[in-house]
C-alpha cells in the first residue's frame, strides 16, 4: 500500500527548507518565538493559578475565606473558624496560619525584626516537616498551659546562632516573651511564607476570641474522595447561620478554593498577560501563513511539474504539509529550549522578591502537551490549508499560461492576512505599550518629594489609635526627625477612587459625583511625606480634635478636574459613600501638588486628604535631616518601648517602598513591551515579504505596462495604492482593537491610562512605511527591466 508521506518526502522537505535559508529562518524563527512566549505565558498561569503545594496532600490543601457584599475578600472570623473546624466531614484537617512579623530580642537588648508564622500546630504532620534539628510542633504545643516553644529556620540558626546545638531546649525572647526552641527547620521549609520562625496559634487563644484577627487565614486539607466544589457547598452550609445584615462590609459567602490560588490578583495578571500572549500568537500565525502562502505559490511550476508526472493532489498536499510540520518541529525545539532557559532566569532573578514558594517555573507534561499540540495546529492551518487552497487550482494550466501570484486567486486571501496581521500588530503593541507605561510609572520618581529622606514602615498589630499615636510621637522624639505621622496609605500605593462631588456655587452647573482617590491620614502625616501648602494651609492639630469641621486638602489634579482651576480655598467638597459621616461636606482649606496619590491613569490623580483620629492607620511616615535608614534600630528600639509586641514591616526609604510590587510590575512592562516589539517586527518582516513577492509576480504585468506606454509613475502608483488600502483599512481596524484591548484595563487592579491617539498612529506609520517601501524597491527593480526580458518572466 502507498504511504502519504513517504521518508522520500521528509527528505525533499528537508532539502528545499535548507535550499529557502532566509525565508526558512524567518518562518521558523517565527514559530519559535510564539512557542517561546506561549510556553512561558502558560507555565506562569498553570503555577500562578493552578499550582500545588510540594507535599505529599499538596493538591488537597483549601484555603477558606469569605467575601463581604461588595465583593472584598476578607478573612474568616473566629466563630466561623470554629464552626468548621467542627462540623465540615469534607476535610481530614482545619487550621489557621498567620503570617506577620516578630520582635526577636538578643543581648544587650538588640532589637531585632524577624517574619515568621503563627500555625496551628496540628498542621506540621500535613507539611511533610523533618527538622534539621530537634522536632516540629506535635499537637500538644497548642493546647492551655503548655510550655511556649519555637522554631526557627536555618538561616536564622546559623547567622545569629552559629548553628549551635546546644540552642534546643534553650529560651529565645519573641515579642518580649521567652520561648523554649524546639526545633531547627531547613531553609527549603517555607509554609505559608519565606520567614525565619514558627511559633504555635494556642487553642485557648483561638476559643476566647471574637470577631475577626488580622491576617489569621483559615486553610484546610480537604478527603482524598472530596472535590473543592463539594467541600465549598458544605461549607456554605455549615457557616449559613450565621447572622447577617445589610452592612454592606457583612460577610455574604464563605468559600473554599486551592490554597494556591491565593490571590485575586495573580489570576488577573496571569488573565492579562495570556490575552496578550493570544494576540501574539495571532500575529505569529498570520505572518507564517501570510510567510507560507508566498513559499507555496512560488513554488506552483515545481507542483506543476510534479502534477504533471503523475502526483496526485494527495502527496502534493502531503509534501507541503511535512515541510510546514518539519519547521514547526524545529521551532517547537528552539521555543522550549528558550522558554525554559527564559524561565529559569526569571526564577533566579526575582527569587527573593516574595515569590510564592510554590512556583517552580519548571516544565510539566501539560505544558510539553500544549507546545506540541500548538505546533500541530499552526503547522496545519499555515501549511495543510495554504497547500489545500493553491491545488485546488489546475497547476499544469497555470504552468502552461504562466499565470502567477495574483492571477492563481491568492490576491483576495494575500489581502486578508495583510488586513489581519496589520491590525492584530497595531493592536497588540498599542495595548501592551499602554499598559507597560502604566506599570513602569510605578518605578518612576514622584516629584516633589525628598523620598531619599522619609523613612516608611508598616504598622503591626496596632491595637487602638491611642497606641497608634504614642508610636508616632515616639518616632518624634528620635534625633534627626523633621515630623512623623501615620497614614491609611503611602504615595504610589494608591487608595482606591471614591465617588467625589463639589458644591456649586450661584450659577455653576449641579454635577455628580466623579471618582477620586481619597486618603485619610493622621495628624503630622502630610509633613512627614514632605509636603507644601501652595494655596491655604497643611491640616493642623485643631482638624483632628474632636467634633472639628470636617476639611480636606486637595491637590492641583483636583483643582483642575473639579474645579476648573478656580480658587478652591473656602469650596465646599463631599464624599458620597456609603458613610453618613463621610458624607458630610467638608471645607477644602488647602491645596497641595501632586504628590503620587495616584499614579499610571492621569484621570485619577486628582485627589484629596482628609483628617481622621479614630481609624486605623497603617502606614509610618518620618522625615529626617540624615540618612533615614540609620534611625532603623532606634526606631525599632522606641515602639518596642511603647510595646514589645508591636510591629514594623517593611522599614525601607519612601523611595524604596513598594519595591517587590514595583519590581514585578516592571517585569510585566518589560515582558508586555518584548512582545510588542517582536510582534511589529515579525509583521514588518511578514508584510514586506509578502507584497515585495506580491509586486515581483507582477513583473511581467509591469512589462506589458510599460510597454504599452505606461509612465514609472502611473505603475508605481498602481501597485502601490492597493497596498496602501490593505494598510489603511488594517490600521483602521488594529487602532480600534488597541482602544478595546487597552479600555479592558478596567480589570487590573492598578490605574492603567486611557489609550492615546499617538501610539496606534506611530505603529501604523511604521507598518506604513514597511510596507510602502515593500512595493517601491521590487516595483523599481522590475521598471529597469526591458520589456522584452519583463514579458519573458515568469
Amino acid at each position: 500500500m502507498n504511504r502519504l508521506i513517504s521518508w522520500g518526502e521528509v527528505r525533499l522537505g528537508l532539502r528545499l527548507i535548507v535550499k529557502q535559508p532566509i525565508l526558512s529562518v524567518t518562518v521558523i524563527l517565527a514559530l519559535a518565538t510564539g512557542i517561546c512566549f506561549a510556553t512561558m505565558g502558560y507555565t506562569f498561569r498553570e503555577e500562578l493559578v493552578n499550582g500545588s503545594l510540594p507535599y505529599a496532600a499538596g493538591d488537597r490543601f483549601a484555603r477558606i475565606f469569605a467575601l463581604t457584599r461588595e465583593g472584598a475578600r476578607v478573612d474568616l472570623d473566629i466563630e466561623r473558624y470554629q464552626a468548621i473546624r467542627e462540623r465540615a466531614t469534607s476535610f481530614e484537617y482545619v487550621g489557621a496560619v498567620a503570617v506577620r512579623p516578630f520582635t526577636l530580642t538578643h543581648a544587650r537588648a538588640e532589637v531585632e525584626s524577624i517574619d515568621g508564622t503563627q500555625l496551628t500546630p496540628g498542621a506540621m504532620r500535613w507539611l511533610d516537616a523533618v527538622p534539621l534539628a530537634g522536632r516540629a510542633f506535635v499537637a500538644e504545643d497548642g493546647a492551655p498551659g503548655a510550655e511556649p516553644v519555637v522554631l526557627i529556620r536555618e538561616s536564622l540558626w546559623r547567622r545569629r546562632y552559629s548553628a549551635d546545638a546546644a540552642l534546643i531546649g534553650r529560651a529565645i525572647t519573641v515579642g518580649g516573651e521567652p520561648r523554649i526552641v524546639v526545633g531547627v527547620m531547613p531553609d527549603s521549609f517555607l509554609f505559608p511564607a519565606s520567614g525565619e520562625l514558627w511559633m504555635p496559634l494556642e487553642e485557648a487563644t483561638l476559643r476566647n476570641t471574637r470577631g475577626a484577627v488580622a491576617g489569621l487565614r483559615t486553610f484546610g486539607v480537604l478527603r482524598r474522595d472530596v472535590a473543592f466544589e463539594t467541600a465549598d457547598a458544605e461549607v456554605a452550609q455549615v457557616v449559613s447561620p450565621f447572622p447577617s445584615s445589610n452592612d454592606p462590609d457583612a460577610l455574604a459567602r464563605t468559600l473554599v478554593r486551592p490554597f494556591t490560588a491565593d490571590s485575586d490578583d495573580s489570576e488577573i495578571v496571569a488573565s492579562a498577560l495570556v490575552g496578550v500572549l493570544v494576540l501574539l500568537l495571532l500575529v505569529v500565525a498570520s505572518n507564517v501563513a501570510t510567510l507560507v502562502f508566498a513559499r507555496t505559490w512560488s513554488r506552483a511550476p515545481e507542483l506543476a511539474v510534479r502534477t504533471a508526472l503523475g502526483a496526485n493532489r494527495a502527496r502534493v498536499v502531503g509534501q507541503l504539509f511535512v515541510e510546514t510540520l518539519l519547521l514547526g518541529s524545529v521551532a517547537a525545539v528552539i521555543g522550549l529550549i528558550a522558554a525554559h532557559a527564559a524561565l529559569q532566569y526569571f526564577r533566579q532573578a526575582f527569587a527573593d522578591e516574595g515569590w510564592p514558594f510554590w512556583i517552580t517555573l519548571e516544565p510539566n507534561p501539560r505544558v510539553v502537551f500544549f507546545v506540541v499540540l500548538l505546533t500541530l495546529l499552526v503547522s496545519v492551518v499555515s501549511g495543510l490549508l495554504p497547500a489545500l487552497r493553491v491545488t485546488r487550482h489546475n497547476l499544469r494550466d497555470s504552468l502552461q499560461a504562466g499565470r502567477g501570484f495574483a492571477a492563481g486567486g491568492f490576491g483576495r486571501i494575500g489581502a486578508v492576512l495583510l488586513v489581519l496581521e496589520i491590525a492584530l500588530s497595531i493592536a497588540l503593541l498599542n495595548g501592551a505599550v499602554t499598559m507597560a507605561r502604566a506599570f513602569s510609572s510605578y518605578v518612576n520618581e514622584i516629584p516633589g518629594l525628598p523620598q531619599n529622606r522619609i523613612l516608611t514602615a508598616r504598622l503591626g498589630r496596632i491595637r487602638t489609635p491611642a497606641e497608634r499615636d504614642r508610636v508616632v510621637a515616639a518616632a518624634r522624639a528620635l534625633p534627626g526627625v523633621v515630623a512623623a505621622g501615620a497614614g491609611q496609605h503611602l504615595p504610589r500605593l494608591y487608595p482606591p477612587p471614591r465617588p467625589t462631588a463639589i458644591e456649586p456655587l450661584g450659577d455653576e452647573p449641579v454635577t455628580g459625583p466623579r471618582p477620586a482617590p481619597g486618603h485619610a491620614v493622621g495628624e503630622g502625616f502630610l509633613e512627614a511625606i514632605g509636603a507644601r501648602a501652595i494655596a491655604g494651609r497643611l491640616l493642623d492639630a485643631t482638624d483632628f480634635t474632636p467634633g472639628a469641621p470636617p476639611v480636606a486638602v486637595v491637590n492641583e489634579p483636583f483643582v483642575a478636574k473639579f474645579l476648573g482651576g478656580r480658587n478652591p480655598i473656602g469650596r465646599r467638597m463631599r464624599i458620597d459613600d456609603r458613610s453618613s459621616a463621610e458624607r458630610a461636606w467638608r471645607e477644602i482649606v488647602g491645596v497641595v501638588p501632586d504628590l503620587g496619590l495616584s499614579v499610571g491613569d492621569p484621570e485619577l490623580t486628582a485627589g484629596f486628604y482628609i483628617p481622621v483620629r479614630d481609624e486605623t492607620l497603617w502606614y509610618l511616615a518620618i522625615r529626617t535631616t540624615a540618612d533615614p535608614l540609620a534611625l532603623t534600630a532606634a526606631l525599632r528600639a522606641a515602639v518596642a518601648n511603647v510595646d514589645t509586641d508591636l510591629q514594623l514591616d517593611d522599614v525601607r526609604t519612601l523611595e524604596e517602598a513598594g519595591y517587590e510590587e514595583r519590581v514585578f510590575l516592571s517585569a510585566i512592562a518589560m515582558s508586555l513591551t518584548a512582545m510588542g516589539g517582536i510582534a511589529l517586527l515579525l509583521s514588518i518582516v511578514g508584510i514586506y515579504a509578502l507584497l515585495s513577492f506580491m509586486v515581483t509576480r507582477r513583473t511581467r504585468e509591469i512589462g506589458i505596462r510599460v510597454a504599452l506606454g505606461a509612465r514609472p509613475w502611473q505603475v508605481l502608483r498602481s501597485i502601490t495604492a492597493g497596498a496602501a488600502a490593505f494598510l489603511m483599512v488594517g490600521g483602521v481596524l488594529g487602532t480600534i482593537l488597541g482602544i478595546i484591548f487597552a479600555q479592558a484595563r478596567a480589570v487590573i487592579l492598578i490605574s492603567i491610562p486611557a489609550p492615546g491617539f499617538w501610539m496606534p498612529a506611530t505603529i501604523f506609520l511604521t507598518l506604513a512605511i514597511a510596507g510602502l517601501t515593500a512595493c517601491w524597491l521590487p516595483a523599481r527593480r522590475a521598471l529597469r527591466i526591458r520589456p522584452s526580458e519583463a514579458l519573458a518572466a515568469d
